[in-house]
């Protein structure tokens, strides 16, 4: 893909896709674009502020940790998934670590560029401010799915989250996600995602492409969701 295409991901996709066009171009002649390969980071938690990075190709882990805990795998970002703004708006240190998943394609705009922004775009820091509301959205279906409901309900819901800039798509989408990393992010002991799994994939509410690749629509999964909840079968 030619770095046109790779602006083009974030013209149709996630956070910036959502503003308007004069934004969008502006912020994006400012982006630089890089590579990174399996298991490379991309910064680390509690690393120095920094720029506000996209992913335009491949998947990223995210992980976090709370005091001295090790690092763990919360969320797997895809393309049109932006990060970084905490520390754009705060200078404070990295709140999370993200790690290479698959080969991925970046762009970054820096400190420098987002302020270089400022008088031209008055609104820029409530724009950054709606990046931050939509990780505090995916952070409580996060603790939500974790703490609440029978497993087809944390998996369900995590499947949703999973999809992020995507999660509105009508469409069939996939995520590289092991049955066992699914399940440790829906909050689930080691062996309790399998079975509800191969319930879904027997509903055609899921394929397991490979072992570590699972594909779905979210929307349907969403509206299966809301109607098992609401009728309380689940």
């Amino acid at each position: 893909m030619t770095e046109h295409d790779l602006q083009g991901v974030f013209h149709r996709r996630g956070w910036l896709a959502a503003q308007p066009e004069e934004f969008r171009k502006a912020w994006l002649n400012l982006a630089e674009f890089s590579e990174l390969s399996v298991g490379e980071l991309l910064f680390s938690l509690g690393g120095p502020p920094g720029g506000v990075y996209g992913i335009a190709e491949g998947y990223a882990d995210v992980l976090i940790a709370s005091g001295y805990i090790t690092p763990a795998l919360a969320h797997i970002a895809r393309p049109g998934w932006w990060v970084g703004e905490a520390t754009a708006l705060t200078g404070s240190p990295r709140r999370v670590e993200i790690r290479a998943r698959t080969d991925l394609k970046v762009c970054c705009v820096s400190l420098q560029g987002i302020e270089s922004l400022e008088a031209q775009f008055p609104r820029l820091w409530r724009t950054l401010a709606q990046l931050t509301v939509l990780h505090l959205d995916n952070a409580l279906m996060y603790a939500s799915a974790v703490t609440k409901g029978d497993a087809r309900t944390k998996i369900l819901s995590t499947l949703i989250r999973l999809a992020g800039p995507e999660m509105t798509s009508d469409a069939v989408i996939s995520v590289p996600c092991t049955q066992q990393e699914l399940g440790e992010m829906a909050g689930l002991h080691r062996n309790s995602a399998g079975p509800v799994l191969r319930s879904l994939e027997r509903d055609g509410l899921i394929a397991r492409v490979t072992y570590s690749q699972i594909a779905y629509n979210p929307v349907r999964l969403a509206h299966i969701s809301e109607k098992e909840l609401s009728s309380g079968a689940r």
